[in-house]
C-alpha cells in the first residue's frame, strides 16, 4: 500500500512548497486526461444508448462546463487535501444543477426527427 506511505510522508512535511503544489496539480491534470482518454476509447459513438443519451442531454439543454472539473487526486498534506476536495465538491454541485431550458413543441418535434 504505497499510497499510505506517501500520505504519511506528505503529512510529515515541514512545509508544502509551491513546487510541490505545482507537481500535485500536474498529477491532477494527468489523471483527468487519462480518464477522459479512456472514456473516449471505450465509448462507441454509434451505440444507440450513447446516441439516446446525447439526444436527452440536448433536449434538457445540458452542456459541458466551461472548465474541466479537476478533482485533487495527488497526495497532499491532509488539511490542504480536505480543503481542495471541499472546493471541488462545491464546484461540482454548481455544475450538476443545469438551468432548465424550456423548448417549444416545434423544437421538440424537430429534435425527434418529425
Amino acid at each position: 500500500m504505497w499510497w499510505v506511505d506517501l500520505a504519511i510522508l506528505a503529512d510529515g512535511l515541514d512545509e508544502w512548497t509551491p513546487t510541490d503544489e505545482n507537481i500535485a496539480r500536474l498529477v491532477d491534470r494527468e489523471d483527468y486526461w487519462l480518464n477522459s482518454e479512456y472514456r473516449s476509447w471505450i465509448t462507441d459513438p454509434d451505440d444507440p444508448e450513447v446516441q439516446a443519451e446525447k439526444t436527452r442531454q440536448k433536449l434538457l439543454g445540458v452542456k459541458p462546463p466551461e472548465q474541466p472539473q479537476l478533482w485533487p487526486v495527488a497526495v497532499r498534506p491532509p488539511a490542504l487535501q480536505q480543503q481542495l476536495v471541499q472546493a471541488a465538491a462545491q464546484a461540482a454541485e454548481k455544475i450538476a444543477k443545469p438551468s432548465r431550458k424550456k423548448i417549444t413543441i416545434t423544437e421538440f418535434l424537430r429534435m425527434r426527427g418529425n
